[in-house]
């Protein structure tokens, strides 16, 4: 006898393309109801996916940065239960650009959309994650001290190491 996949509700938030997108899709696979944000109204991969998801997608616009709508989203989910919380949404600037070259204007947009506003966004959804559930927040091998031998995308990986040292819990 084969093993069931167990569905739920996944809320992604940054899911309008790349990883945040793939992972809508899977869980859409898998039989979960999926609600994505995006910060553009129309005219993502998410809107796209939407015409064959059977209803198992909801779109909301939020844009992480943005702290009114993302307590619009919080007060439009009330009372629901969301099994997943996964916060996908981030920014780059790019290989080529070093700390000696990044604006401060730039470097703290990254900052600020990588770093601070993920925490933001699971303060205000973690109380609709039941203990069952999980919490994640995506972050990339760049900003491993380890894994990232080739240079680069050097305002990147501090951010992403900030990230990573916020959401560590013991």
């Amino acid at each position: 006898m084969a093993a069931s996949t167990p569905t739920g509700t996944a809320l992604i938030i940054g899911a309008s393309r790349g990883l945040g997108l793939a992972l809508a899709e899977t869980y859409l696979a898998r039989g979960w109801h999926v609600i994505g944000t995006v910060r553009r109204a129309a005219g993502t991969g998410l809107h796209a996916l939407a015409a064959t998801a059977g209803g198992r997608l909801e779109i909301e616009p939020a844009d992480i940065n943005e702290p009114a709508q993302m307590e619009a989203l919080r007060a439009t989910l009330a009372g629901r239960v969301i099994d997943l919380l996964f916060v996908n949404a981030g920014i780059s600037n790019g290989a080529a650009e070093t700390i000696a070259t990044v604006s401060t204007e730039s470097f703290t947009r990254t900052l600020v959309t990588n770093a601070l506003s993920p925490m933001r966004a699971v303060e205000a959804f973690e109380s609709l994650v039941p203990q069952s559930g999980t919490i994640a927040v995506m972050s990339s091998g760049l900003g491993s001290v380890a894994d990232n031998t080739g240079g680069g995308w050097e305002g990147h990986c501090q951010v992403d190491r900030m990230r990573r040292d916020l959401t560590r819990s013991d």
